[in-house]
């Protein structure tokens, strides 16, 4: 075992003990500023399903998410990465307003960059769905035609 001594005037005691009081509590409000920001929600609701997961540890948790809506995959077609803007513009407003409509919300993930992966759909009137996700969760989700331009579509 190691000990660790210090000699410490008597009129310095109290000035260290709340010196060291001081440095422990601020270590622990940063490792729970830490914890708390990166824990998300393992699911969400919406009103058409009810609640949903929204975790994602490996590829074929996005084939289940999708099937979650009714959805059936072909096959993955693209995975990338997308920065998700510090400043939403009126775009990407609407976008998240399209997320709202399935229990998501991109605001606490701006600036941040997730992996955006989209999917070739079965039997449905549009072609893709596109996943974003964030450290092993869903944080967004459309469907679209594959047309630059196009709108996107809600899940639902």
């Amino acid at each position: 075992m190691f000990v660790l001594n210090f000699k410490v005037a008597p009129s310095k005691k109290l000035a260290v003990f709340f010196s060291a009081a001081s440095l422990l509590t601020a270590i622990v409000c940063i490792i729970c500023m830490m914890s708390v920001q990166n824990s998300f929600p393992d699911t969400a609701t919406c009103d058409e399903i009810g609640s949903y997961s929204l975790t994602f540890q490996k590829e074929d948790d996005g084939v289940r998410f999708l099937e979650q809506f009714g959805l059936s995959v072909d096959e993955v077609i693209d995975n990338s990465e997308v920065q998700i803007p510090a400043e939403f513009n009126d775009t990407y407003s609407e976008y998240n307003k399209l997320q709202n409509e399935i229990g998501l919300d991109l605001e606490k993930f701006k600036g941040k960059t997730a992996q955006k992966i989209t999917y070739r759909l079965k039997d449905s009137s549009t072609q893709f769905a596109v996943l974003l996700v964030y450290k092993e969760k869903v944080i967004g989700a459309h469907l679209t035609n594959g047309e630059y331009g196009s709108k996107n579509l809600p899940l639902i």
